[in-house]
Parts: structure tokens; C-alpha cells; sequence
């Protein structure tokens, strides 16, 4: 399995950017995270009409991210397998796109 690399760090520069240049009003963040939580708490603290909706991903929950965000949402797998694109598409050029097998649950 590959090995992230600074993917909490550049989500949170992110978003603490865009709250400063106040780029977003409501900002969705798909995590279970604690270590998003000091971003989430800035973001709020700074800007406290900016909203911060945390949508925990399938089967993970974080009481502490929960507890900083605006909002929050469980995604389940079913509300994945309905927000999926076809299991297959056609460009214009003809050229088709098939979801891979292992992505076909």
C-alpha cells in the first residue's frame, strides 16, 4: 500500500489559506482525522461565520473532529455506490473508460 506523505499538512495549509482569503463560506472536509482538528478550531476561531462540515468517511469517526466542526455527516457505502459515475463511459473521440475491477463493489 503506498505511503502518504504530508497529505494532512497540505489540507490543512489549504484550507486555512482559503479561510483567509476568504475564498469558501462552508467548507467540506472528507476526514476522520484528529490531527485536522487544530485547522478546523483556527478556522472557526478566525472566521466564525465560516462553517466547517466534516464528513466522516465509512466506518471511521473521530469524537474529537466531531466535536470542532459545524456539522458533520457519516458517509455510508451505500451513499458511495450512489454517487459513482457509470460503470463504464464513451468519450466523444469513442474511446471507452471502464471502472476497474477492484473498484467494482
Amino acid at each position: 500500500m503506498p505511503e502518504e506523505k504530508k497529505s494532512d499538512v497540505n489540507i490543512a495549509t489549504q484550507m486555512l489559506k482559503d479561510a483567509y482569503e476568504n475564498r469558501f463560506d462552508t467548507a467540506y472536509l472528507i476526514s476522520a482525522d484528529s490531527d485536522m482538528v487544530p485547522p478546523v478550531e483556527i478556522i472557526r476561531s478566525m472566521s466564525p461565520s465560516k462553517r466547517v462540515f466534516v464528513c466522516f468517511p465509512p466506518n471511521r469517526f473521530s469524537v474529537e473532529l466531531k466535536s470542532v466542526a459545524s456539522t458533520q455527516l457519516s458517509i455510508t457505502p451505500s451513499m458511495l455506490r450512489q454517487s459513482r459515475l457509470p460503470h463504464e463511459i464513451q468519450k466523444p473521440d469513442g474511446k471507452k473508460i471502464v471502472i476497474p475491477r477492484e473498484w467494482d463493489v
